[in-house]
């Protein structure tokens, strides 16, 4: 009874404001998405509620409103919005009474979505169940994700995989933006995939699923034409991955990132690990162990502890964004603003970051250090003991196995070791458990 009471309170004072304020309910829309962060204006959510709904709901609460929605609905109008031949269109009243009509947003030219781009067929250069590429224009396509929630499931990597093959080989391309409008960028892969081939043991086929993402990751960052990831929103698990992977990405400066695997049982092992492993090597400046241990002990808390960046500069403070990723403050304008990277950096003479063939990872002294600093939330009771399991693997991953000290590595040693530990923790049955824990409730399990 209180949300209806407000809710309708809120419909009905905007629509007193009009023209008061403005002589466009689109406006009104913009000022509350744009000044107060709600997803949807007062006029957009009335819409959402069917305009007799709401109509009726005022007249029985003894709600007034303003001649101008009489006026509307008597000439038929039945929403705020609507698609037209040019697009989006929003109703804007008559004067002194009379029949209002429909005149297209004003949207600025960088601000348009994918959403008008799907508009049109012949933008579609290929589709699966999962996933789109979708020509955007300068000789720039761009990779859309269409699974549930945006999972990255077998239909999303081996499309997207497919898509960067298709890039490389039209000299008329420049390169690929990989983005999408969803709620959120992408909340990891696809657990329901990954239980199901786990509960009928097809370990085989789960392992060569694992690094298929593996490879897809080091498609977006290997390929010879610029990738470039642009996230919104939530993006963890795999969808943190993804951004890391991109040598050039772009953000919404309200998003947040994460390699939240830990809470699922399981390890980053979409070279999310191996990334952590070679930023740490990359920031000693003198190449000493004790530099490489003091980032690896940052990035071990971090992951350890699921935390999520809470917004883009946090991400690349926890080397989840490069440095000089784009961070874009009106997340409408990512898209654009991707392109453009796309552009420039086909322009310049585009070369994909070298092979990390030279990693410093520190072996077994270094994991046992982490491994006492584990012990001591577990003593505390701040960890369960499958938690503290967890991160000991973690840390074994992530200072590169079983190594008697430091030593130089190759990433694909790093990359095959994530895997290893992850295909391992798959058969644990506290990490099946926590699995299907979230796929049944939705919420982490902490057992």
């Amino acid at each position: 009874a209180f949300t209806r009471q407000s809710t309708l309170d809120t419909l009905a004072y905007a629509a007193r404001r009009i023209p008061e304020l403005t002589a466009r309910p689109a406006s009104v829309d913009d000022a509350i998405r744009w000044g107060f962060g709600w997803e949807m204006g007062p006029f957009e959510v009335w819409d959402a509620l069917g305009m007799e709904t709401v109509a009726t709901a005022m007249s029985d609460g003894g709600y007034a409103l303003p001649g101008w929605v009489g006026a509307m609905r008597e000439a038929g109008f039945t929403a705020f919005y609507r698609d037209g031949a040019a697009g989006r269109e929003a109703y804007v009243p008559g004067e002194t009474g009379a029949a209002g009509r429909y005149e297209p947003l004003d949207r600025p030219a960088d601000e348009a979505g994918i959403a008008a781009i799907k508009t049109d067929d012949r933008r579609v250069v290929w589709q699966n169940a999962e996933a789109a590429l979708l020509d955007i224009g300068e000789g720039v396509v761009l990779f859309e994700f269409r699974s549930k929630a945006n999972s990255l499931g077998f239909g999303v990597i081996s499309g997207l995989v497919e898509c960067i093959d298709r890039v490389e080989r039209d000299p008329d391309l420049r390169g690929l933006v990989i983005a999408n409008e969803g709620a959120n960028f992408a909340v990891g892969a696809n657990l329901g995939e990954v239980a199901m081939m786990a509960a009928s043991g097809q370990w085989a086929m789960l392992e060569t699923s694992v690094a298929g993402f593996q490879q897809a990751m080091q498609r977006i960052r290997y390929a010879s034409k610029p990738v470039v990831v642009a996230v919104h929103q939530q993006a963890l698990g795999g969808g943190c991955e993804m951004a890391m992977a991109s040598p050039h990405p772009v953000a919404a400066f309200e998003s947040y990132i994460g390699l939240v695997e830990l809470g699922v049982g399981l390890i980053p092992a979409g070279t999310g690990t191996t990334r952590l492993a070679a930023i740490a090597s990359a920031s000693a400046p003198s190449g000493h162990p004790s530099e490489v241990q003091a980032r690896l002990a940052a990035s071990f808390e971090i992951v350890a502890a699921a935390k999520v960046a809470t917004s883009a500069p946090m991400a690349q403070s926890y080397g989840f964004l490069a440095p000089h990723a784009r961070i874009v403050m009106n997340a409408d304008r990512r898209v654009f603003v991707a392109r453009e990277e796309v552009i420039r950096l086909s322009n310049e003479g585009y070369l994909a970051p070298p092979v990390e063939a030279a990693i410093q990872v520190l072996g077994r002294p270094a994991a046992a250090a982490f491994e006492v600093a584990v012990k001591q939330f577990l003593d505390g009771t701040f960890v369960s003991p499958y938690d503290a399991f967890l991160a000991k693997r973690f840390a074994h991953a992530l200072t590169g196995g079983d190594l008697s000290g430091p030593q130089i590595v190759h990433e694909d040693y790093l990359i095959d070791l994530e895997r290893e530990v992850f295909m391992g923790l798959l058969g644990e049955a506290k990490t099946q458990e926590r699995i299907t824990g979230l796929l049944t409730t939705g919420k982490p399990v902490r057992n």
